[in-house]
């Protein structure tokens, strides 16, 4: 892409304190002067940041900063375990290139109520490349604060020397045609030689791109000359949950999918959504969802990333106080991470949770998940029901680690639907 040019602007925000780096590396921002990082396949909007060892797509890291003037960001690249915790490697064992380039690819926004620059990074580039597979994780930070790290952009580069054949069924251990999903498949791995496949062989599974349920330490129900079998593992029963609920605001002069009304309080657009209510024990709908991404979309306008208006969003769910657990938004608008970014405070006045959001103009999925007390893991079973039929993506990744070998190889991954 070529260099766009920016300029100074006013800054209605002020930066928030800086987070010390947390282990593992997961895509987020530690300032609210980021907004809207989204880290994807370039061209590919909605896909997983995932690419090929060697292939010809490029990963895209799009984000906007809300500040009064440009500042040069600069950026570093760490290559990570299967787990996202650092690798012992060091730089020139896994990529070609240096820390500390800049992003030289930005532009201001044009004709919107709140000002901001759109930065944009596609790795590998003429300056890096990676030489081996595996997570990595870019920092970016001002050029001159280096250890401010404002965000984390994490993706994966697979070199794929095996298959996966896999199928998800509401036929489970647990019950049939009833409130999970059940993973089920196999690997082959004719054409890669692996001795103890017990140990060198490591799974992750993933529903919806969620960490907090995710599976790992799985180990083959059977192994069959090249083929390991991952069938009947309680481990790989899932909540079903429901379709992801969805919203759309792409101007400020009509109001879209699930928006109630908008209202402009200096500085600010307030879109306000359609009050949203507890969907357990209702008959399920099924309705085209995304699987919690969203897409950045304005009307009338050439480029999004730039033309694309902010406005506060406020989200309503009309429910009891659950006083044994937290209720969060559950979404790629949060990385899919469960904190107190994306927890909904109860409001005892309206009888409802609540949370306003600083969003970018577009189309969004979510659903509000309850954590209970001790737990890290979201349950869709309190809020959202679990039904079966739900269309479900769930994200395979094998790692190949034999003994000896100092990293994680990522040597296949599969993306299933239910």
């Amino acid at each position: 892409m070529n260099k766009r040019k920016t300029s100074g602007f006013c800054c209605f925000f002020i930066l928030s304190g800086f987070c010390a780096l947390a282990q593992p590396a997961q895509t987020g921002t530690n300032s609210s002067m980021i907004q809207t990082l989204r880290v994807s396949i370039a061209d590919e909007p909605l896909s997983d940041p995932l690419i090929e060892l060697g292939g010809n797509k490029q990963v895209e890291i799009n984000f906007d900063a809300l500040e009064q003037n440009f500042n040069r960001f600069a950026y570093s690249i760490e290559h990570c375990e299967a787990d996202w915790n650092r690798s012992s490697l060091v730089p020139v064992e896994y990529m070609n290139g240096f820390s500390g380039l800049t992003i030289d690819d930005f532009a201001n926004a044009i004709a919107t109520t709140t000002p901001y620059t759109n930065y944009r990074l596609l790795l590998p580039n003429e300056e890096v490349q990676f030489k081996i597979s595996g997570n990595y994780a870019v920092r970016i930070y001002r050029e001159n604060e280096p250890d401010k790290i404002l965000l984390t952009a994490c993706f994966s580069v697979v070199e794929p020397l095996l298959t996966i054949s896999a199928e998800v069924s509401g036929n489970t251990l647990n019950d049939f045609n009833g409130e999970h999903q059940q993973l089920n498949f196999f690997i082959d791995h004719k054409n890669l030689s692996v001795t103890h496949p017990q140990t060198d062989i490591k799974l992750f599974v993933y529903q919806n791109r969620r960490r907090d349920n995710a599976v790992t330490g799985l180990r083959p129900s059977s192994i069959l000359n090249n083929r390991l079998v991952y069938d009947h593992n309680r481990d790989l029963i899932f909540e079903a949950g429901n379709e992801y609920r969805r919203i759309e605001f792409l101007s400020h002069t009509y109001n879209g999918i699930g928006v109630e009304n908008i209202q402009f309080h200096n500085p600010f657009y307030h879109t306000t959504l359609q009050t949203d209510f507890p969907r357990a024990r209702r008959s399920y709908q099924y309705d085209e969802d995304q699987n919690g991404r969203f897409l950045i979309r304005c009307s009338r306008c050439a480029d999004p990333d730039t033309e694309a208006d902010y406005d506060i969003v406020h989200f309503t769910l009309q429910s009891e106080p659950y006083p044994d657990g937290e209720v969060y938004i559950q979404s790629d608008i949060y990385n899919n991470v469960l904190n107190e970014k994306s927890r909904m405070e109860y409001n005892y006045d309206t009888g409802a949770y609540e949370k306003a959001v600083l969003l970018k103009q577009g189309n969004y999925n979510y659903q509000y998940l309850f954590v209970p007390d001790g737990s890290t893991c979201g349950e869709t079973s309190l809020l959202e029901g679990n039904y079966y039929q739900t269309e479900n993506e769930y994200t395979l990744f094998v790692w190949y680690r034999p003994f000896g070998a100092r990293y994680d190889r990522l040597v296949g991954t599969s993306i299933v639907t239910k």
